[in-house]
């Protein structure tokens, strides 16, 4: 501002000066400390204050003259120190303290299990698909001799026992279709190679398993060929599911095969082509709706055929592929039609051309009669309504369809007596004899039609019989028998009352909802599983698994994510029960079973130039995008941190530490979700497992001491009682 000479000039009236102090300059905690320190603040006006960083909280935030503030800090679960600040303003004037913080050492887990002594103590099983495990030959199909070159492998793994999928003669490439149980499958090798291989097993400590299909042959049988040459006289007929009018019988619970029931709750019936039910030629059929009872009466004729009425028809023939066909009124109640007939089957009479069937529309057999005489009234029935048929045959039943014809044991209550169940115990016998340690049992709810209480009375007298014969074979212990009671768990804990095990099917469920956030529930499923099986039988094994060659292949639901793969596989070998591997599992195999069942029974290749697979025992159905040389033995064996060598190490865990491999499970609850953790005891050995779950790093609270880890998986970290897991990663502590 400029001021003229002389000018006069009004005083300026001086701005106070802004006062501001803070005492003390610097605050230090400890890492766990939660106690509150104060600053003092000396200030002119009014003031603020903040901190630098989100673990340190000042109160109040704000004030006016002279003052205090609160400060408090999170604990730190960090590694190392950390430092920041709480900064005060008053006016133009800022004044700041210094906050530190100590940190704990965060120290890696640095495993140090016990040297394996060579005894494999647990029971781990590897399922196997012969026609697709090894071939020795070069012929592209699997065989014994391959699996007998492979045992070093199968050892690595840390297999107690091999599951081999059906050896005996059959019309498929699967081998559930049995021509023939007291035989072996030529394409397999000989007898004798099969016994070389049961030998070699053995002296490795590895059992062998054959799988024994109970529920049906196939038609390649001789047992079957018998009676579809002759039904009514075979020595065979009480073997097979057999019918002439298959409805009729089953109403009149003339059908052992279905436990008690009424009818089947799967599958069909098939002709064994005996005799010509259907019908070609010209005929003219009459239907009489007078009286209370209703007649069709079908005649042959030389009149020229009717088309079909299509514009006022009430009444209707069904016959073969024709289909509705709509008849005449010729006077009251009375309609008729003539028409050329070539059906391999018969016909019903219809009140509705629609294109379902409406309840009471259809009218046909009635029990115990269908098979019409041509030029007799026939009495029609509404409420069987079989097929009226024009001559008799026999059928058979299937219930997983006409390849695969259902054996029948007779009355459950005296099955033991049947010719079949003699026939299958006497083959079992055979290769318990030769050296065979037990059987997987397939389709067990199916032997008597989905009837528990049949079902569970048939396998414990086929159980007895065959550990009879394996107790005479000189044996002390008892045989494994394993089912497939592919149910949920409530229907399958109750097989346990015909077997000493059953594969638990929710099993895999558990470990794909543990990965998806759940983790904490894990144990307490299996651990109700485990005890809910030994109240049905106190000798029970829990067989735990992933999938088998039925379902598409575990590395499917996990989203094909090796790090989920690792830890699924921790997960199992820490597991209690009985853990059972499927070929290629261990290789991270993917496949579902879209484009047929080949595509999760792939073969496994051995090494990098990915030769001699043995494609041919699928049909060369196989995803030739995975079966390659990145995928194979050869490379995982030399790659440390595959997932092959993630089964080999926690395989070899299981088997060096007793409380893994046979001990009782105990849930331990840790905070957060993530976490699947529990105890195993065996004795005076006790171990703590935990599982993080989560696809991120979690921290949490352990009571237990953290000084003796034996397995890690991933990354993990132990700060005084504070354990620190990376993402799907996975501990075990021996307390």
């Amino acid at each position: 501002m400029l001021v003229a000479c002389g000018e006069k000039v009004d005083p300026v009236t001086p701005t106070p000066q802004d006062n501001l102090s803070v005492s003390p300059t610097t605050l230090s905690f400890t890492e766990e400390e939660t106690s509150t320190k104060l600053i003092t603040v000396t200030a002119s006006g009014s003031w603020s204050a903040s901190a630098s960083a989100s673990w340190i909280h000042v109160s109040p935030a704000s004030g006016n003259g002279n003052g205090s503030l609160s400060v408090k800090v999170d604990a730190n679960t960090g590694e190392g120190a950390r430092t920041g600040s709480v900064d005060v303003a008053c006016g133009s004037k800022k004044a700041s303290v210094s906050v530190s913080q100590s940190g704990a050492a965060k120290i890696a887990i640095v495993p140090s299990p016990a040297a394996f002594d060579g005894n494999k103590r647990a029971s781990t099983t590897y399922q196997l698909l012969i026609y697709t495990f090894a071939d020795s030959n070069g012929d592209g199909v699997g065989d014994f001799k391959g699996i007998q070159n492979k045992l070093n492998y199968l050892d690595g793994l840390g297999a107690t026992a091999l599951w081999l999928s059906p050896a005996h003669p059959t019309n498929s490439y699967h081998g559930y279709d049995v021509n023939d149980y007291a035989a072996v499958n030529p394409l397999y090798g000989t007898e004798a190679d099969f016994k070389n291989l049961i030998d070699a097993a053995h002296a490795k400590g590895i059992k062998i398993y054959m799988d024994f299909v109970l529920n049906h042959s196939g038609t390649g049988s001789e047992w079957f060929k018998s009676v579809k040459a002759d039904p009514k006289n075979s020595p065979y007929r009480d073997y097979y599911v057999l019918s002439t009018d298959p409805t009729a019988d089953g109403l009149a619970g003339k059908i052992d095969n279905y436990g008690g029931s009424k009818s089947p709750n799967m599958g069909g019936w098939f002709s064994l082509g005996d005799g010509n039910i259907g019908y070609k030629g010209r005929l003219h059929f009459k239907v009489d709706w007078t009286g209370s009872t209703k007649y069709v009466t079908v005649t042959e004729t030389t009149e020229a055929p009717q088309n079909p009425n299509t514009t006022d028809a009430a009444r209707w023939i069904h016959v073969g592929s024709k289909g509705s066909l709509g008849m005449y009124k010729t006077a009251d109640n009375i309609y008729e039609l003539t028409i050329d007939v070539d059906t391999n089957w018969g016909f019903l009479v219809r009140t509705s051309n629609s294109d379902s069937w409406p309840a009471g529309t259809k009218y046909g057999g009635s029990a115990g009669n269908s098979v019409i005489t041509l030029g007799k009234p026939f009495p029609l029935d509404n409420s069987t309504a079989s097929d009226i048929v024009f001559g008799e045959t026999t059928y058979y039943y299937g219930a997983f369809g006409s390849s695969m014809p259902d054996l029948t044991y007779g009355k459950y209550t005296d099955c033991e007596q049947s010719g079949a169940f003699k026939a299958t115990v006497d083959a079992a016998t055979k290769w318990v004899n030769l050296g065979v340690d037990g059987f997987r049992l397939d389709a067990v709810i199916w032997i008597y039609n989905a009837q528990i209480p049949a079902n569970q009375r048939f396998l414990d007298q086929w159980y007895q019989a065959v550990n009879a014969a394996y107790k005479a074979a000189g044996h002390t212990d008892n045989i494994f028998m394993v089912g497939e009671a592919w149910e949920g768990h409530g229907t399958e804990k109750q097989y346990y009352k015909g077997l000493i095990s059953n594969f638990e099917f929710e099993y895999f469920g558990a470990i794909t909802k543990a990965m998806g956030g759940s983790g904490s529930s894990f144990a307490s499923s299996v651990n109700g599983w485990l005890s809910d099986h030994t109240i049905e039988r106190p000798d029970a094994v829990t067989s735990i698994f992933f999938t088998n060659h039925d379902q598409d292949r575990a590395s499917e639901s996990l989203g094909k994510n090796l790090a989920k793969e690792k830890q699924a596989a921790a997960m199992l070998l820490t597991s209690p029960g009985k853990p059972f591997m499927y070929q290629g599992e261990e290789l991270g195999y993917w496949g579902t079973k879209s484009g047929g069942d080949e595509y999760v029974r792939a073969p496994i290749v051995w090494d990098d130039a990915a030769a001699q697979v043995a494609k041919k025992g699928v049909n060369n159905k196989v995803d030739n995008s995975m079966l390659t040389g990145a995928i194979s033995v050869e490379n995982q064996s030399a790659d440390e941190n595959s997932l092959l060598n993630v089964y080999k190490s926690w395989s070899r865990l299981r088997n060096t530490y007793p409380a893994l491999a046979t001990g009782e499970m105990t849930p331990v609850s840790l905070s957060g979700s993530s976490f699947a953790a529990w105890y195993m005891t065996s004795g005076s050995q006790k171990l703590l497992v935990v599982h993080n779950c989560a696809g991120s790093e979690k921290s949490v609270t352990v009571s237990d001491s953290m000084t003796k880890p034996i397995a890690l998986l991933g990354t993990g970290f132990v700060k005084e009682q504070t354990l620190i897991l990376g993402p799907n990663s996975s501990v075990v502590f021996q307390l």
